[in-house]
């Protein structure tokens, strides 16, 4: 089981650990509804460091990139990023990545477990590009800092005013000696940022963000169960738990990670079909339960007895304060307001209702 460079101070600050694709994360700090408050209501600090990622160089590296991905790389200038999905020839999600341009490379941020298998299929398909793919998971740690106060933080412990950053755009900053990078990512709802940072100065990063002395501010460690509250409130779906291989990024409402007018990629012909002449059969939409009990992921979706999708997040919105999940259902039946039953594996049938996502927004400034 693999290790972050901060899980000495996880294991300091009191935390309980999870497992998510071999590696031992935070799974709380010994209060879940506190770590939620705390993004919420002002900052929270997560240690991502387990997540993929991928440096790509070379002449042609931005060039085949372009030929790879969904969304448009060739056009984004350095300082900038974009979300973007590798599909299969039928249009299905291989994953989805965050992609930041430097100046001469690419910074691919990817989930947790998959860095291995994009690189080696990247390379399976660079043919006579000349490009080079390096795996930094190891070498480089992921902190991200999400809630309302976060660029207060983020400017405090930088001694400057940042730049107004629009979401995947990034900047670079000296931080206690080290060069960091510094991305606008909303996670939860909120304002947020990811701090890209060597591995072996994530501990200083990691003090600095969390022993700030401003009373205003009170930044507090953020496990995974409180992350998953979260995000699912932001409606935010993960590849591995929301979406696999068997997803069109239009049935899991990702326009976001497409361009139509950069030509061509793989799968490109199956999404363009799809806008211009036809639809999909299922959509990833909101349910809010009018029970208490917070459902699986895989129970099953019903109406009129018949089965028509499938839970793949819940949780309890303590937002809401009732649970909520998201999930698939059929293109007929997507519009909010829909009364539907969920099938527990207990065999019990709770209600709820299609909502649109997501349960939580907060005006992004």
């Amino acid at each position: 089981m693999r290790k972050t460079p901060l899980y000495e101070f996880h294991a300091l600050q009191g935390a309980t650990f999870d497992t998510s694709s071999g590696w031992l994360i935070p799974k709380d700090y010994g209060n879940t509804l506190e770590e939620y408050a705390a993004v919420r209501d002002g900052i929270g600090v997560f240690d991502l460091s387990h997540h993929g990622k991928l440096r790509l160089t070379g002449k042609e590296h931005l060039k085949f990139l372009q030929g790879m991905l969904t969304n448009d790389v060739l056009k984004l200038e350095p300082g900038k990023g974009v979300y973007a999905c590798l599909l299969t020839a039928k249009g299905k999600m291989v994953t989805d990545m965050k992609v930041y341009r430097n100046s001469d490379s690419v910074l691919v941020e990817l989930e947790a477990g998959l860095n291995e298998k994009i690189k080696e299929l990247l390379l399976r398909f660079r043919l006579s590009f000349k490009a080079s793919i390096e795996d930094l998971t190891e070498s480089v740690a992921l902190i991200s800092i999400q809630g309302p106060k976060s660029k207060k933080l983020l400017e405090l412990i930088l001694s400057e005013q940042i730049p107004e950053l629009k979401e995947y755009e990034f900047i670079k900053r000296n931080l206690d000696g080290t060069e960091v990078l510094i991305a606008r990512v909303n996670r939860t709802g909120e304002t947020g940022f990811d701090i890209f940072t060597p591995s072996d100065t994530a501990p200083r990063v990691w003090n600095l963000l969390l022993d700030t002395k401003k009373p205003d501010l009170k930044p507090r460690p953020v496990g995974k169960q409180a992350l998953e509250m979260l995000r699912i409130e932001a409606g935010i779906p993960v590849y591995g738990i929301d979406m696999d291989e068997n997803t069109i990024p239009i049935e899991a409402g990702l326009w976001h990670a497409l361009s139509f007018d950069k030509g061509c990629y793989i799968g490109q012909e199956v999404i363009a079909r799809i806008r211009w002449r036809g639809h999909v059969n299922r959509h990833l939409v909101g349910f809010e339960i009018e029970a208490q009990n917070i459902p699986k992921r895989g129970d099953r979706v019903i109406i009129d007895e018949r089965e028509v999708g499938y839970i793949t997040s819940a949780t309890f919105s303590p937002f809401l304060q009732k649970p909520v999940a998201i999930g698939y259902i059929r293109r007929e039946f997507r519009e909010a307001g829909t009364r539907t039953l969920i099938k527990l594996d207990s065999g019990e049938l709770i209600p709820a209702s299609v909502t649109s996502l997501p349960f939580f927004s907060r005006n992004q400034t």
